[in-house]
């Protein structure tokens, strides 16, 4: 006789008859009272620990307004969704028992075989939650899950490393930065027993307009905040409705340092936290859209790092007629591609560059002489360009400060941008060594010894130039 087929499972049928609360449960997923709100009654997000361990893997749980369970992992903001993403997450990126690909199977019938899975367990070995499902209460517009280090921290009020970096009270407490600039206590106990506490300084690091991660910078220290999110973020100073240019730089720091020296008008920050992203990219991108922002300055430090920062961020405001990427970074070399049907471009850049190879053989020559030039110059030193393809153009510049340099503001110059850009780099390694120089030279000018007056006194309620009209106590 023949058996019964089984009933067909669909979708709809698994996001229905699945609950996620209960799968994650099963699979063996401990849910963290102490990480999911003030307590179990009260708390609208949910920390569900992959064997009690955080490091295996973890998931948020949350209701959705119309009912649904819903979750998002914090290590990845990929991991997000339904009951269905949850599955297909974990059945392409293995990390758990219990959810597996279906040998001859697409990802879409190996979701539906891992669905059937769970619901044809018996009875005592599927978790049925009942309380904790109930104790969710749905999300509503505006809630937001609060990391466990925005828990830990404070509005700004202990400036002193701050101020050991040159900047002053009035820097900080310039409405640009209200609310962005915050102090972050570490508490805990030493081998023996005994407690202690640090305050440092943090910087929020925001993408899509929410707050996933934490920088955090002390007296020689520095570093990110536990569970932070900052593959995409960007630390964001505040803006106005006349705000219309935007300064990129690598640190928080920087950009408070570049404000102090220039204190440009309708103009926000924004810094990258030390390195730069292809996704760190698409969130500039997006926030040039939202702000409706016309000029984009690059202010990243003024070493070969920072140039590569300037193509990487040129290549990927390219507008859309022109679209531009870094194919190749080796040791020496960066090749950059360039696609457009626009020829006239290509022409304006390559002339570009030609004048700017005889300038560097003209300087080798006098210098070592032809045969110099010939062995030297040609292979390290000079920008070259070739056709690639039908409206397809390499060029390959030489990793050298003053080619990326010169390259960088030719590609700005001679190509269409999403913005306009403009290259701000400060005369020292950066904007705080500048600033720091620049506090240094007035203290000379002032006949104050140099020892007696070092960065790191700066009085944290008192400005650089106050102290320089009334001189130092004796």
């Amino acid at each position: 006789m023949q058996q019964p087929r089984e009933p067909e499972l669909n979708f709809t049928q698994v996001k229905k008859e699945v609950n996620l609360v209960d799968l994650v449960l099963t699979l063996g997923y401990q849910h963290n009272r102490a990480k999911s709100g003030p307590d179990i009654n009260k708390g609208k997000f949910h920390v569900f620990d992959y064997q009690g361990n955080p490091s295996l893997d973890q998931v948020i749980i949350y209701k959705a307004p119309s009912g649904d369970y819903l979750y998002f992992n914090r290590a990845n903001d990929q991991d997000k969704g339904s009951v269905i993403d949850f599955l297909k997450h974990r059945i392409e990126h293995p990390r758990i028992a219990g959810i597996q690909a279906t040998p001859g199977k697409n990802i879409w019938a190996s979701i539906i075989e891992n669905a059937r899975r769970f619901l044809n367990l018996p009875a005592p070995s599927r978790a049925n939650s009942p309380a904790l499902k109930a104790a969710i209460p749905a999300v509503e517009r505006g809630d937001q899950f609060i990391p466990d280090f925005l828990q830990k921290t404070t509005q700004l009020q202990d400036t002193r490393y701050l101020n050991s970096r040159g900047l002053t009270t009035e820097t900080l407490t310039n409405g640009c930065f209200a609310g962005v600039i915050l102090n972050h206590v570490h508490e805990g106990r030493t081998k023996d027993g005994q407690p202690y506490k640090f305050v440092n300084t943090a910087f929020p690091q925001l993408y899509n307009d929410k707050v996933v991660g934490l920088e955090i910078k002390a007296k020689g220290f520095k570093g990110q905040a536990a569970n932070s999110q900052n593959s995409a973020a960007l630390w964001l100073s505040n803006s106005g409705s006349k705000t219309r240019t935007l300064i990129i730089s690598e640190s928080a720091i920087d950009s408070l340092s570049h404000y102090q020296l220039r204190q440009p008008a309708y103009t926000m920050y924004a810094s990258t936290s030390g390195n730069l992203t292809d996704n760190k990219v698409a969130e500039v991108r997006r926030l040039i859209d939202n702000r409706n922002l016309k000029t984009v300055k690059l202010a990243f430090d003024n070493d070969l790092q920072g140039h590569l920062f300037d193509t990487q961020l040129i290549t990927g405001l390219s507008h859309a007629s022109a679209p531009m990427r870094i194919e190749r970074n080796l040791p020496g070399t960066l090749t950059v591609g360039i696609y457009s049907d626009q020829p006239q471009y290509f022409a304006q850049l390559r002339e570009a560059t030609r004048s700017y190879n005889e300038q560097v053989s003209n300087g080798y020559y006098q210098a070592g002489g032809a045969q110099a030039t010939a062995n030297t110059v040609l292979a390290t030193e000079l920008i070259t360009a070739a056709v690639d393809a039908p409206n397809s153009y390499k060029f390959h510049v030489p990793k050298r400060l003053e080619a990326l340099a010169f390259f960088n503001q030719a590609l700005a110059q001679h190509y269409p941008m999403k913005v306009r850009l403009e290259m701000e780099k400060s005369r020292a390694h950066d904007w705080n060594d500048q600033l720091k120089e620049s506090l240094r030279g007035q203290a000379v000018a002032a006949g104050q010894a140099l020892e007696k007056f070092p960065i790191s006194d700066l009085s944290k309620k008192d400005s650089a130039e106050t102290i320089m009209k009334r001189g130092i106590r004796r």
